[in-house]
């Protein structure tokens, strides 16, 4: 059966783009599905119609048009766009989405692409998708590939003609890829940084050894929201938050914060975590000679030319202990924190720049003070990269998980019981 491709753009501006692309995607033997999401009349119809866009978003285009309010049209666009995309995705009628576009055209049609999996072929021809820009606000924590398509989208030229051929190749080769199914091993989710890589690498491998399939995320902002996301969606049944760095910068203002929600996921979903102030001792800055007067006052590491470590200080890192026992107090049990309590970080090691026993110090006794009783905090005479610390995390991991699928077992059994009862 032939695959479909999902494209969106705007026919009011990009019809001509459109068929080119429709035919080059064709010619690469998938079936084509064009969605409208211009505002404006074209001469062109999409398979998916711009009035049925708006109406997804519970707007009418006539309405949209008559109010003038471009950002007004635009938001309905996107929300309409993202619902439609994942009903047809959800419906098993699309395998891949292209989109194309300028910034507006970016911005509606990444929306639509985040509503789906991680795994589901996603690319974004753009205008946009070189320079100083920030692209979280187009990828966020989705697995999409931003395009750069050099020439902008005002009629074919030899050199656009290039451009989406390439795209529509790109898109075409992905979704004829076979999809990599998931094996009968219990997936877990480990945040690891550079600064805990030896702790995460015995973890990983100990895991492994286990019978585990590990999958690691890099908690440098978006990393450990990617993470939050795809346990919400069920794709883990443990996390070993082993480096939870990202609160640090969010309180201190580092390069690495990483929103409102992080360290929640797990607990919503009642599934075990082992949780780790791995490299909360540090904030991520950028070059030395841009930091603030403050910051230049405090004890620094210049981990590459780019970019700057700074010490937590200890009363941050008293907040940090209240931050992460004030998340982790809405758990329904399943969570365990393991303090190491000789350092959190590589620099943070007696004799190493960003050595800090006070705060670590500080963080232990402000956690215990906020968090629920049935929340077990240990604490251990290790470094957090220690091997002695790595194997008490991966044991009392699998006690965690033990615990988790008994406790499974003994519901299911209680379920058939009260069914037959009834």
């Amino acid at each position: 059966m032939k695959k479909t491709a999902l494209l969106i753009l705007t026919l009011d501006t990009k019809a001509e783009e459109a068929l080119y692309l429709k035919k080059a995607l064709e010619r690469q033997g998938l079936n084509v599905l064009i969605m409208d999401v211009g505002v404006f009349p074209s001469s062109a119809v999409g398979d998916i119609t711009r009035e049925e866009v708006a109406t997804a978003a519970g707007e009418k285009i006539e309405k949209l048009i008559q109010t003038k309010d471009k950002g007004m049209a635009i938001k309905a666009m996107m929300m309409g766009a993202t619902v439609l995309t994942e009903c047809l995705y959800r419906q098993g009628r699309i395998h891949g989405v292209l989109s194309i576009g300028g910034v507006q055209g970016t911005i509606i049609g990444t929306s639509a692409m985040k509503a789906l999996p991680v795994g589901v072929p996603k690319l974004m021809l753009s205008t946009v998708a070189s320079g100083r820009r920030a692209f979280e606000p187009y990828v966020g924590t989705n697995d999409m590939t931003l395009m750069h398509s050099v020439v902008d989208f005002f009629g074919l030229n030899a050199i656009l003609e290039q451009v989406l051929n390439n795209a529509a190749g790109a898109l075409a080769g992905m979704v004829k890829l076979d999809k990599v199914h998931t094996g009968k091993k219990q997936n877990v989710a480990i945040t690891i940084y550079g600064t805990t890589t030896p702790a995460g690498r015995l973890i990983v491998s100990l895991l492994e050894k286990a019978g585990y399939e590990v999958v690691a995320f890099h908690p440098n902002g978006t990393g450990g929201m990617a993470m939050e996301r795809m346990i919400r969606e069920g794709d883990f049944s443990g996390v070993i938050d082993l480096t939870t760095h990202e609160l640090a910068d969010e309180l201190a203002g580092g390069n690495h914060a990483c929103g409102q929600h992080r360290l929640e996921a797990a607990s919503d979903m009642k599934i075990p975590q082992i949780v780790v102030p791995g490299s909360i001792d540090y904030i991520v800055k950028g070059r030395f000679e841009t930091l603030a007067p403050s910051l230049k006052k405090r004890r620094t590491m210049m981990h590459n030319p780019e970019m700057t470590f700074i010490k937590t200080s200890v009363k941050e890192m008293a907040e940090l202990g209240r931050i992460i026992a004030h998340k982790l107090n809405r758990s329904k049990g399943n969570t365990i924190v393991m303090i190491p309590m000789k350092g959190f970080s590589y620099p943070n090691y007696e004799g190493r720049p960003l050595y800090n026993p006070r705060g670590c110090h500080a963080f232990a006794e402000a956690l215990k003070e906020e968090i629920k009783s049935s929340i077990p905090v240990q604490q251990f005479p290790h470094h957090i990269n220690d091997e002695a610390f790595g194997r008490e995390v991966v044991m009392e991991f699998k006690k965690l998980m033990e615990k988790n699928e008994k406790q499974y077992r003994k519901n299911k059994r209680r379920e058939r019981c009260c069914s037959r009862e009834r």
